[in-house]
């Protein structure tokens, strides 16, 4: 809240510095991109979607779990009367089933996973197409700024108001 605030007071301040524009004359508009999301049809869509494919990746990673379990199982119940090769080559399939439960637990789940990749591959388009939307009106209805509520962000600025290339121009003078 005090971010938008403090954002709000920049671009009065701002506007009023170069005084091409008076603070009265500034149209500035916000939007709640949480509600907007959360209330948008293909958001829905696109979440059960994302619910599927991740319950169809827990569901492979569980039936894994249990495979691993049901070998260390065998191999504790039968270790005194398996030979000594058996035994290894039972340890040693276990072992290869955890390093590859592992991996597909990393591949899906982690960091990088197909978890986060897919759920961005859902939701970018989504937030493009609202995004757009947000252009579109600030476009049509001569939108100086509109801010994002939830986020206390810019989400729309004239390209009038952008000072980036002043800024970088005067950083190159101060190398």
């Amino acid at each position: 809240m005090m971010r938008g605030l403090r954002n709000v007071a920049l671009v009065f301040l701002a506007a009023a510095a170069f005084g091409s524009v008076s603070a009265q004359q500034l149209k500035i508009g916000y939007v709640n991109s949480e509600r907007i999301f959360t209330q948008f049809e293909g958001t829905r869509v696109a979440q059960e979607q994302f619910n599927r494919e991740v319950a169809r990746w827990e569901q492979e990673a569980s039936q894994r779990q249990r495979q691993i379990m049901e070998l260390r199982e065998q191999l504790e119940r039968q270790s005194l009367l398996l030979s000594a090769e058996r035994k290894k080559a039972i340890e040693d399939s276990l072992r290869q089933m955890m390093m590859t439960h592992e991996r597909f637990l990393q591949e899906k789940f982690g960091q990088r996973g197909e978890v986060l990749t897919r759920n961005e591959q859902l939701t970018r388009p989504i937030l493009e197409r609202i995004q757009a939307i947000i252009e579109r009106i600030a476009k049509d209805e001569n939108y100086d700024f509109i801010f994002d509520h939830r986020a206390g962000g810019l989400v729309f600025a004239k390209p009038a108001y952008d000072l980036t290339d002043r800024v970088l121009a005067q950083l190159a003078r101060e190398r």
